[in-house]
């Protein structure tokens, strides 16, 4: 095969992926901007514009979102996680794929180098692309976990302030804001998802709806614990103040019990580590003079 045949061929392959990556990036944009007109008829048209103007200018999240998979049960999988992570734009399900298909193309050309050049195996031209092809979702399950541990840990004390504030005459609704507000660089997750919920029914969403978003945003026990409890005392009409009290001692009981139980484990645990240093002086001891008496023997 000749150089002018193969140069010619590489230029055609060249030409043809990016004028398909121009028209996938032109459908999603052209989409978007479906999206912005429907939005702008539910008086978010202002909120919207601002994301999107910086959706625009955000070049890797067009390219991300136009080179990921259009399957809509992937996208929402992958929308769920970012949220759990505290990720909501829509920007950055484009940047999500865009790292990840950088680092997957950026490593097989990595290692197609280090092998022609250094002699290096095979091997690490395929392994090291599934390293990074399965690396960025381990990443973003792992950071989610670690978000909702702060938001789990925080829960009681921002209930309890809650319920100082309701006590000192603030109605439910109030006193989330307010706590939201003063609390949020100190705990900035959990402030975050309230205010958040306080949004979503500002702006017309059912209470009752507003909360299972919250409890779907947020899977952990304790949150799906404390939104049951919300809707049956809203139902029922009793008191939230009380129902708030009663659900932050329940959180401190249960932790408090979980920190017993660790410590009585504790000690077991340190014998296993312990016992080894124990056993060896004693063991040299009663071996020592068995050596003795045989080494004089001899």
């Amino acid at each position: 095969m000749s150089f002018p045949f193969l140069l010619l061929m590489v230029g055609g392959l060249i030409f043809m992926s990016a004028w398909l990556l121009t028209n996938r990036v032109l459908k999603v944009q052209i989409k978007q901007l479906n999206i912005e007109r429907i939005k702008s008829r539910v008086g978010l048209s202002s909120q919207y514009v601002k994301q999107s103007s910086n959706y625009n200018q955000c070049w890797w999240c067009t390219i991300g979102r136009a080179i990921g998979p259009e399957s809509h049960k992937e996208i929402s999988l992958l929308r769920r996680q970012l949220i759990s992570a505290g990720y909501r734009q829509d920007s950055h399900i484009g940047s999500y794929f865009f790292i990840k298909y950088a680092l997957i193309v950026s490593s097989i050309l990595i290692t197609s180098l280090a092998w022609s050049w250094q002699g290096i195996s095979p091997l690490w031209i395929i392994s090291v692309p599934i390293v990074f092809l399965l690396l960025p979702e381990r990443i973003l399950i792992h950071l989610g976990q670690r978000r909702l541990g702060l938001i789990n840990q925080n829960l009681p004390d921002f209930l309890d302030m809650c319920n100082i504030c309701m006590n000192a005459g603030l109605s439910y609704l109030v006193a989330l804001k307010r706590v939201s507000q003063e609390l949020k660089e100190v705990h900035p997750e959990i402030c975050y998802e309230f205010e958040y919920l306080l949004d979503q029914i500002q702006l017309g969403v059912p209470r009752s709806e507003a909360l299972h978003q919250f409890a779907e945003r947020n899977p952990t026990k304790d949150i799906q614990t404390l939104i049951q409890v919300l809707i049956q005392n809203e139902k029922l009409g009793s008191s939230i103040s009380a129902a708030l009290n009663d659900f932050s001692r329940r959180m401190y009981q249960t932790r408090q019990e979980l920190l017993e139980e660790k410590a009585a484990k504790t000690s077991a645990k340190m014998a296993v580590v312990i016992m080894p240093f124990l056993m060896a002086p004693y063991l040299i001891l009663l071996l020592s003079e068995k050596f003795v008496l045989l080494a004089r023997g001899m």
